[in-house]
């Protein structure tokens, strides 16, 4: 999972609690960014997608205003492997953790069997933005 993804989880009250999974990429050449297998966690307000990017970011450096764990909406970070995930924080319970957990190990896979995953980069001399052909 390359984009942030926006989901709610299911509370024992019947109420929903939304959340934000952003995949931390890593880049290792120019417009070439792959997963690390992290996921940083924040609460999210409902309805509230106009604030979610689902383009790699256009800048080089350092993109955080503020540090995780200065921040209130910082929920944590799982952490996954080939077989194994763990979970880092304090934000959320265990059936968050795992429910989180699933989602996206669902969403990898789902990744994994694409024609054309997201994460795929064109050819060099391929507009990023097809508007901007002419």
């Amino acid at each position: 999972m390359t984009n942030p993804v926006q989901t709610s989880l299911q509370q024992t009250d019947g109420s929903k609690r939304y959340v934000i999974i952003e995949p931390v990429l890593k880049k290792d050449a120019p417009a070439h960014l792959h997963e690390t297998g992290i996921f940083k966690i924040y609460k999210d307000a409902f309805g509230d997608e106009s604030h979610l990017f689902t383009e790699p970011a256009e800048n080089e450096g350092q993109a955080d205003d503020l540090p995780d764990e200065q921040n209130p909406d910082y929920l944590g970070k799982l952490h996954f492997s080939e077989k194994h995930w763990r979970y880092e924080g304090s934000g959320l319970n265990n059936k968050e953790q795992e429910t989180l957990a699933k989602l996206i190990r669902n969403a990898q896979s789902v990744e994994d069997t694409e024609e054309f995953p997201e994460s795929a980069n064109p050819p060099e001399d391929l507009p990023l933005n097809p508007g901007s052909l002419s």
